[in-house]
């Protein structure tokens, strides 16, 4: 009886080890497995992350993007569209945005290329905050309003330009003293930067407030007033303190994603024209959201230069 015992205990004890070798490997897999997933999921993003300083791309330098602003010409009229596009870094030099800018915009995004076909660049500068720029072309083609428009806007986007010269052969390219004001296109999901006059910031922003002259274009609502204004010298951060009128929270409910891209446009428009304003501080009567929650994230704060006004790889999903 002792001894059958013992065989059955024997038994039993060496049975133990391969059912718990059993549970130990299934919980090995699994633990390889929500790894996996996890630094998947980590290089997936890496990737796909254009101008990031992700620690995949600082691994490999290929991967590093830097953005930058084009501006071409609407197919469907005489508005401006700025573009965003990644280069990646070693070609993102003012050479590489002079040649972005004649190549063109992409196939099927509703742009055309204002510079004139065959233009070509003899000579890109920049010598500390001055960026100049030699064409070889047609003095009068190059001159034409929105032509030069394109030129000297997609030059100075330039962060490190303040001042830009464009000669055509050597003959200077006078630079257009009218702003450009951007206004947003909702069924075609863009900003459209229209020329507007303005002597200071205070008169500029008044003047966006008044809305766009495209009646297909739309800005914020009419009754938004301003009611006080002020530039800090020091740092340059422009306060702008607004009505919060019912009309601007039903925009926000009714267009959630549109009163983003309009307040895009806004800081685009103050932050681009006058060299003494670097930021800017929206405030609609202290309110910390428009609508119902609304871009919390772009009121009551510092507010630099969109990185990206038009996504050059969103653009054309609502062409017909």
């Amino acid at each position: 009886m002792g001894t059958s015992n013992g065989g059955r205990d024997v038994g039993v004890g060496a049975s133990a080890p391969s059912a718990g070798g059993s549970a130990s490997s299934r919980r090995l897999r699994a633990t390889f497995l929500v790894v996996t997933l996890l630094v998947g999921g980590f290089l997936a993003r890496s990737l796909v992350t254009e101008g990031s300083d992700s620690v995949l791309v600082r691994w490999l330098p290929w991967l590093q993007k830097t953005p930058i602003t084009l501006y071409f010409g609407d197919v469907s009229g005489d508005g401006l569209i700025p573009v965003s596009r990644a280069l990646p870094r070693d070609e993102a030099t003012p050479q590489g945005l002079v040649d972005a800018l004649l190549a063109g915009p992409s196939a099927g995004v509703g742009l055309r290329n204002l510079v004139p076909r065959g233009t070509t660049v003899t000579a890109v500068t920049l010598v500390g905050s001055a960026l100049s720029v030699d064409f070889s072309g047609d003095f009068m083609e190059l001159s034409a309003p929105l032509t030069r428009r394109a030129l000297f806007a997609t030059l100075r986007s330039w962060p490190d330009a303040e001042t830009v010269a464009i000669t055509v052969g050597g003959t200077a390219l006078e630079e257009p003293t009218d702003l450009l004001v951007y206004f947003y296109d909702e069924p075609r999901d863009m900003l459209v930067a229209q020329s507007g006059s303005a002597l200071d910031p205070r008169e500029l922003a008044t003047l966006f407030l008044r809305g766009p002259a495209d009646p297909r274009l739309i800005g914020l609502p009419t009754d938004v007033t301003l009611n006080s204004f002020g530039v800090n010298p020091a740092n340059g951060l422009l306060t702008l303190e607004m009505s919060y009128v019912p009309s601007l929270r039903q925009f926000a409910l009714d267009h959630p994603e549109a009163v983003r891209r309009v307040l895009e446009g806004f800081i685009a428009t103050m932050t681009t024209a006058f060299p003494q304003v670097d930021a800017v501080y929206l405030d609609f009567e202290g309110h910390a959201t428009l609508g119902l929650g609304q871009c919390a994230d772009m009121l009551r704060s510092a507010q630099l230069t969109p990185e990206t006004l038009n996504d050059e790889r969103l653009l054309g999903r609502y062409l017909g």
